[in-house]
């Protein structure tokens, strides 16, 4: 490693939160894309309350916590990382926390706010709204999955670990 000393150590806590925010993410959206989607799609006017807005709205809580500050960590990713080819890795874990940002806070959060709202014409329409939010989450689950695995890779290769097995 470069750093040295308390730098050092701040450095690491950024990119080890930067992780822990990136894992939680990839694994909400594995929750859902693999336990909670199969229920969804048989959700009603009378069911989606409890099966649908009361997760929707504690995962939007405790992002909204979260991502400010991994837009803040992947910003020191890369003033730290400036002049290193791996600030790269840097530059994709800030580019790819602002797209799931995007995709959530543009696209999906109208969708619950509809849903949750019961603004919608009947169980039909419910369905139809709940497969364009599990397909918006799709590019979610692909999204936070590489991003989990950006960020892996940048630790790995900023401890050198690879080098520590051979």
């Amino acid at each position: 490693m470069r750093e040295a000393g308390p730098g050092g150590w701040l450095l690491l806590v950024n990119a080890l939160y930067f992780l822990f925010g990136a894992t939680m993410y990839m694994g909400t959206m594995w929750v859902l894309k693999f336990f909670l989607y199969p229920t969804w799609r048989g959700l009603t006017p009378e069911t989606e309350p409890v099966h649908f807005a009361i997760p929707t709205l504690a995962a939007t809580k405790f992002f909204t916590f979260v991502v400010p500050l991994m837009l803040v960590a992947g910003a020191v990713l890369v003033v730290s990382e400036w002049g290193h080819p791996r600030v790269w890795l840097s530059w994709v874990c800030v580019a790819g926390i602002i797209f799931l940002t995007y995709v959530g806070q543009v696209l999906i959060i109208p969708i619950n706010k509809k849903i949750r709202a019961g603004t919608y014409a009947g169980v039909d329409e419910l369905r139809a709204l709940l497969r364009r939010w599990m397909w918006l989450n799709d590019l979610r689950f692909y999204g936070s999955t590489v991003l989990w695995l950006v960020i892996v890779g940048y630790i790995v290769d900023k401890g050198q670990l690879a080098a520590a097995f051979s």
